[in-house]
């Protein structure tokens, strides 16, 4: 199990922040690689429902479908995937008097399916976190040009 978390500091009150992240048709906006995410069933906002994030990187889409596990409203979300290995994502919001923290975190379990090498585990978490930290960063530069 490998845990990676990112947060940054942006200068726009927590609903504006949460309301923007949030909007699954801005994902593009802010999450590099990101092309669409779509609502396969039931709503965003609740528990059980899922989405599926398309995603493009060395001219090849990869599709993700992720269950909705946890969503509050200006708090956070946390969405988990099977493949293509198992992994929970999560968007933590927490109010600074007028700044939001903006946190994103995943955590990967690349031996419950096996097939992954500890070489290759290696290899996309470094990815991962270079992402990771991009997304943050974007999602900051983007929120505080508006």
């Amino acid at each position: 199990m490998k845990t990676i978390e990112y947060s940054v500091v942006i200068n726009k009150p927590i609903t504006e922040v949460f309301r923007y992240l949030e909007d699954l048709n801005n994902r593009p906006n802010w999450e590099p690689g990101v092309v669409s995410v779509e609502i396969l069933n039931g709503k965003y906002e609740e528990p059980g429902s899922t989405i599926q994030i398309t995603n493009q990187a060395l001219g090849k889409k990869m599709e993700t479908i992720a269950e909705v596990i946890e969503y509050k409203e200006n708090e956070h979300v946390i969405c988990r995937a099977q493949k293509p290995f198992f992994h929970e994502v999560s968007n933590l919001y927490e109010d600074l008097n007028g700044q939001t923290k903006f946190t994103r975190k995943a955590t990967a379990d690349f031996d419950r399916q096996g097939g992954v090498t500890k070489l290759a585990s290696s290899l996309i978490v470094k990815k991962l976190e270079k992402s990771f930290q991009k997304t943050v960063l974007t999602a900051k530069e983007v929120l505080e040009k508006n």
